[in-house]
């Protein structure tokens, strides 16, 4: 593939349609726009701890750059049946190959890291409950970096295409054809080790990868499931029936389930259709290719949901007296809710 881009090509469509297109750069906008007013409405409010806010803003600025990720790649994907592969190849302005790649492998990290990040609010709450708050709650800092390192780190070696040759989709060779060379990821969706394949270490590490982000995802449902039942359980051990700390824990609750819903139904979902059913033979290509618009839809509606469930956030950005609740619980649920 070559090193650089065509100039006679500078926005490319493998689409034969702008809808994908249009739905990416629609979404990124609206994450730019309520992202930066988070940000600047968390700076403006009173009462707020340095890290808290810290934390706050290092989050709205990663769903920036999701989105600019998207936006940047505007990926689509092709299945090829016979080589058992899924393509996800980038639209939009043309990019040097290596710039490419790279937006393409930090979108992959960037939605995993989405995928991971309702399951750590949940153990941070799970902890906030617990005996033992101040002894665990440097470690949880640590999964949500070890996660993005090494889905980063797998993205590369085992979808990015390698410096040697390997054998590709003639469909995929066909279009590169006609359309001009372009940027993509290759996943290899199949249960066998292909030892006749002559690109076999690249399909393993493909798969390794493939396998750490479904792991991810399933220990994430699993925590979030198992966190729930905890926080119920030290709810009624803590609280009083009709106390307002529990009201708080309640409201706390209600968002965090509608943070786990967020990433489930635009990225879960969306990551189990295009991804791993064409492991078991099913590939419904025109509707995976349309659920695969969801993505993009989990940063932007990510600081609405912040804005709208956040009292404190919401009464400074509609310039309205501040609430009588706590300030310490409310910069706990901001906090959590943020991440």
């Amino acid at each position: 593939m070559a090193a650089f881009y065509d100039e006679d090509n500078f926005y490319q469509n493998f689409n034969n349609s702008y809808f994908g297109d249009v739905n990416f750069y629609i979404s990124g906008v609206i994450s730019l726009v309520f992202n930066v007013i988070l940000i600047y409405v968390v700076s403006k409010v009173k009462g707020y701890k340095a890290q808290v806010k810290l934390s706050m803003n290092l989050m709205a600025l990663l769903r920036i750059l999701f989105s600019l990720s998207i936006a940047l790649t505007c990926p689509s994907i092709l299945y090829s049946r016979r080589a058992s592969s899924l393509y996800i190849m980038k639209n939009g302005i043309n990019f040097p190959n290596a710039i490419g790649h790279t937006f393409l492998a930090l979108f992959v990290s960037f939605m995993v890291m989405s995928c991971n990040g309702p399951a750590i609010q949940y153990i941070q709450v799970s902890n906030m409950l617990s005996f033992s708050y101040g002894k665990v709650h440097r470690h949880i800092s640590i999964i949500p970096v070890f996660v993005a390192i090494t889905s980063l780190a797998l993205i590369f070696f085992g979808y990015v295409p390698p410096f040697y040759t390997i054998r590709i989709s003639s469909l995929v060779r066909r279009i590169l054809e006609q359309e001009g060379d372009t940027p993509y990821l290759i996943i290899t969706v199949r249960l066998t080790y292909d030892e006749t394949n002559t690109s076999n270490t690249f399909q393993l590490l493909s798969q390794t990868c493939t396998l750490f982000i479904l792991i991810t995802m399933f220990f994430s449902i699993i925590t979030v499931i198992l966190c729930t039942v905890y926080i119920q359980k030290q709810m009624k051990i803590r609280f009083i029936a009709s106390s307002n700390s529990k009201k708080s824990q309640e409201q706390l609750n209600k968002a965090l389930l509608l943070q786990f819903i967020l990433p489930f139904i635009t990225i879960h979902i969306p990551f189990y259709i295009v991804v791993v059913l064409p492991f078991f033979g099913i590939a419904w290509r025109n509707f995976a290719d349309r659920i695969f618009f969801l993505f993009c839809w989990c940063p932007a509606i990510n600081p609405i949901l912040v804005i709208l469930l956040v009292k404190k956030i919401r009464k400074e950005l509609f310039t309205c007296e501040n609430g009588k609740k706590s300030q310490a619980q409310t910069r706990s649920i901001a906090l959590v809710i943020s991440l």
